[in-house]
């Protein structure tokens, strides 16, 4: 890090030894005399038009370009939407501020790109609602993609997932050339498109989700990019290949083709490692071509960079050593009359190698009851999907989406866990050991249908949507337990030998339909009905092992039982919106009519009916977004089982048939404020939840340290939180970028605790203050830093349970050195600190990561990664925190020091002209 600051200060210091002058204005229209906000100025030099610097006027119309190199000619553009271009050539002198004065533009309906030099065309340029960028004003190396260059863009940020933020706002969708490419996710297009393919970068808003959410904040709208190609750019295949081998038998290789045409694009995919990632990622899986398209119900991602889609696991997710396979294919096709079809099927499997160490504190009056497990499991989990889907326009007001999907999940689990409870008065209560091994197998059908319609007189549309969800599960659990209690000095076994047969079955249709109506012109009138039906049934039969046979066919009563659920669910929506200039403000009310039957094997028919009046508001002012609602939220039919789950005799898990539902009153509000001039963004932002009836889990823990959980309806229990960023650019010239920001997140949250029918709430205080920064030279040398800590409290009111505090921190940075030509250094180092976990878990981890590439073949399609993970050896799971009246300290292994080398060949065909003829797999 001394060398990095080293080299810093030296780029610094010679910089600004020649960067003394600046130059200074003011653009107003010279009809009507008011100010241009975001006209672009640029600074050329005038020698050979190559550009040094820019900035956009503030929304006073004013401007000023600082730490410009002094005895130079330069040449300035001035140029706005819809007005002639202003130029003028002057050179500074020592010490000098060029003052340019009053600059008066005049309109004209020519266009821009008629009118303007192509060495001159500015690097940004504001038309009405959408941002224009010259790809040819913001450098690359011959290897960037896309991601690359959008990471060079004022207001634009990619965080290391390649989620994309524009002027503070995510990003919902890449268009290029105004289509949509393999699907809506921004990751597919940024990590596979090359840069040097890219025209014009354009921003704006996502008109779409505006439409599907009239009344929805300004601030919470995603922003579309569409990505202009060069001339010439029409069709092309893409891809990438890869293999690698390390120590200790590590491996990963992978093969993924993109083919796309003007109508068609079909791709293919393959990968297998053992690495604990996926074989691509997740913008590679999108890139698959419009994964999104056939319909994404369910993402998870996890810190190492797995990623599960609706069930389908690409690898990398789980605990502990992960194996990942897996292949499929993915066809979008666009038919003669504009409607899209697509079709995709993806087989995934992983497998986990698991081994936990869990201790939790529990501290109960003076007694502190100690509980240590550790775990060994190795998991298997089999994927199958395949999905549909057909969008289009019914006529130029109305368009439809519809896309079905079926799942096939098939797991397998072997596990033993070794428990012991121990109270500091006592010493130890018991212990178990318990082999357990479970099958599980899961069968889904969805679908999704979308109807909008937009009327010809402005504002007037309804919007029709349709869901169905069908899933069944079905598992199959055998526990072998040991068990071990000690009192005064006696010990007393027992054991238990169960199979518990358990099938989910769960349907849900909901139709939801809103009109909206334009009733003057700052007056709409929002009128909606939604209908849902619910059906689930949950059956658990369990046996005990018959000595005789060895078989599990005795039927346990005590464990056994059967629940059927239907529920109906109908909802009536008014609201009025009012506009008035930056002002919007919206009032609504909800009446839902909830009916739940509910029919248990042993006990009979529970039958629910409620009525609630849900109000709602919002307000919206400039960069100001505030908005109230409440909602209504039944219980799980899990909750509902009155059947127990015994599978760890010192944990009994019991369910409650007469649960209520929740009634939860919520609140968000948020600032933000974006200054693209000074490439600066700051955000507010602030929840809480307040509920009544909440669901909580009251616990019993008996004298020989068996505990048993049961869930409760609670009132009082509230949540909170807020967090706030800022970010700020500092792009000297086109050689040096310098950001750095920083942030904060705060929750604190009041829950309901119920121990041995003792009674108290528990206040739980977290805060985590964060700082970032980072500089990129030439992209010869790019540094970042990170560093995040956290501090959490826990307070008991009634003065029973002992107050809890935990902290941590986190530090990340990373260093990367493209030197000389075709060689890329990187690394990165991770310093967790946990300071006060339990005994036996480690406090402190440093993981280190090195590596270098070699780029060649044509066009540095060719790499050849050497790379050392986990220098330090040092890597392993650890988590601590604090919930309900207990520490608890997690930690689970992970995959450790190997070295390994991975060749890579990229495959990015684009070109122009006649099609036909034949082109090449590999062409080196």
């Amino acid at each position: 890090m001394k060398r990095t600051a080293f080299i810093l200060a030296l780029i610094l210091s010679a910089y600004f030894a020649n960067a003394q002058g600046s130059i200074k204005g003011s653009i107003l229209d010279s009809a009507s005399g008011k100010p241009l906000a975001f006209a672009t100025v640029t600074v050329f030099k005038a020698a050979d038009t190559a550009l040094v610097t820019y900035r956009l006027s503030s929304p006073e119309g004013d401007f000023k370009i600082p730490s410009l190199p002094l005895h130079m000619e330069y040449r300035v553009v001035i140029t706005y939407s819809g007005y002639h271009v202003y130029r003028k050539v002057f050179t500074l002198t020592s010490d000098q501020v060029f003052n340019l004065d009053t600059i008066r533009l005049a309109p004209t309906s020519g266009d821009l790109e008629e009118v303007l030099v192509l060495a001159e065309r500015p690097p940004v340029t504001v038309r009405k609602d959408t941002i224009e960028f010259n790809a040819a004003s913001f450098k690359t190396l011959p290897t960037a993609l896309v991601e690359d260059m959008l990471k060079k863009l004022p207001g634009v940020e990619i965080d290391a997932e390649g989620n994309i933020t524009a002027n503070g706002k995510r990003v919902n969708r890449i268009l290029v050339d105004g289509k949509e490419f393999f699907g809506n996710d921004p990751k597919m297009a940024t990590r596979n498109l090359p840069a040097n393919v890219i025209d014009k970068i354009q921003l704006t808003e996502d008109k779409d989700e505006r439409d599907l959410n009239p009344d929805k904040p300004a601030g919470e709208i995603g922003q579309v990019i569409n990505l202009k190609l060069k001339k010439g750019i029409k069709k092309g295949w893409f891809g990438k290949a890869y293999a690698g081998y390390g120590t200790d038998e590590r491996y990963e290789g992978g093969t993924m083709l993109n083919l796309f045409r003007d109508t068609m694009q079909l791709s293919l995919i393959g990968f297998s490692n053992n690495l604990n990632r996926a074989g691509f990622g997740f913008n590679d899986i999108r890139s698959l071509g419009g994964f999104d398209r056939s319909g994404i119900n369910m993402m998870m991602m996890n810190s190492n960079g797995g990623i599960n889609v609706n069930g389908i696991s690409f690898g990398g997710t789980g605990e502990g050593i992960n194996t990942s396979t897996g292949a499929g294919f993915n066809m979008n096709h666009v038919l003669k009359n504009g409607f899209t079809l697509n079709s995709q099927y993806f087989y995934g499997q992983t497998k986990n190698d698991i081994i936990e160490l869990n201790n939790r504190r529990q501290f109960l009056h003076d007694t502190i009851l100690n509980t240590l497990s550790r775990r060994n499991e190795d998991l298997e989990t089999f994927n199958h999907r395949i999905g549909l889907g057909l969008k289009g326009k019914i006529d130029s007001l109305s368009r439809f989406e519809f896309k079905p999907s079926l799942t096939l999940t098939d797991r397998t689990s072997q596990k033993l866990t070794y428990m012991s409870n121990t109270s500091n008065f006592e010493g130890p209560l018991n212990q178990n050991s318990n082999q357990q091994q479970w099958d599980g197998k899961d069968l889904g059908y969805d679908h999704q249908l979308m109807v909008f319609k937009n009327f010809k007189k402005t504002g007037r549309s309804l919007n029709i949507n349709h869901t169905l969800y069908n899933t069944r599960m079905s598992s199959d659990q055998v526990n072998e337990v040991l068990n071990e209690f000690y009192n005064n000095g006696t010990t007393t076994t027992s054991d238990l030998s169960q199979l518990r047969k358990r099938i989910q079955a769960n349907f849900t249709a909901n139709f939801n339909a809103t009109w909206s109506e334009p009733l003057t012109k700052a007056l709409s009138l929002r009128a909606g009905y939604m209908g849902t039906l619910f059906k689930n049934d949950d059956d658990v039969n369990t046996f005990n092992e018959d000595p005789g046979t060895g078989k599990h066919d005795i039927p346990n009563p005590d464990y056994t039982n059967g629940l059927s659920r239907k529920s109906w669910r109908n909802t009536i929506s008014g609201g009025l919106n009012w506009k008035y200039k930056k002002l919007s403000i919206t009032a609504s009310a909800l009446m839902q009519f909830l009916d739940v039957w509910n029919h248990f094997e042993k006990s009979g028919s529970v039958n629910q009916h409620y009525q609630f009046l849900l109000p709602g508001f919002s307000a919206n002012w400039k960069e100001y977004n505030f908005n109230y609602n409440a909602s209504v939220s039944p219980p799980g039919i899990t909750d509902l089982q009155p059947a127990a789950d015994n599978t760890n005799p010192l944990f009994i898990v019991e369910g409650n048939p007469s649960l209520e539902p929740a009634l939860t009153h919520s609140f968000h509000f948020n600032y933000f404020k974006n200054v693209p001039a000074k490439t600066l963004f700051l955000n507010f932002y602030m929840h809480g939840n307040m509920r009544d009836n909440a669901i909580t889990r009251s616990r019993e823990v008996l004298p020989n340290g068996v505990q048993r959980s049961r869930p409760v309806n609670v009132d009082g229990n509230h949540e909170f939180y807020t967090n706030a960023n800022v970010n700020k650019q500092y792009k000297f010239n086109k050689n040096f970028q310098v950001t750095f920001g920083g942030g904060y997140n705060l929750s604190y949250n009041r829950n309901y605790l119920l121990v041995n029918d003792v009674r108290s709430y528990v206040k739980t205080f977290d805060i985590g203050p964060r700082l970032h920064g980072g500089f990129n030279w030439r992209d010869v040398i790019e540094s970042n830093v990170r560093y995040h800590a956290g501090w959490n409290s826990t307070r008991y009111e009634n003065g029973l349970y002992a107050d809890l505090k935990t902290n941590r921190s986190n530090v990340n940075y990373e260093l990367v050195l493209r030197w000389p030509k075709r060689i890329v250094w990187e690394g990165n180092m991770t310093m967790i600190s946990n300071a006060q976990t339990a005994p036996g878990v480690k406090k402190d981890i440093n993981l280190l990561n090195a590596s270098v590439t070699l780029l060649f073949l044509k066009g540095d399609k060719g790499q050849l990664k050497l790379w050392a993970y986990d220098l330090l050896d040092e890597n392993v799971s650890v988590f601590r925190n604090t919930t309900e009246n207990m520490i608890v300290d997690r930690q689970i292994n992970m995959l450790q020091r190997y070295f390994m080398a991975t060749f890579t060949y990229n495959i990015r065909d684009f070109k122009g002209g006649k099609v036909g003829g034949t082109q090449r797999l590999f062409i080196f």
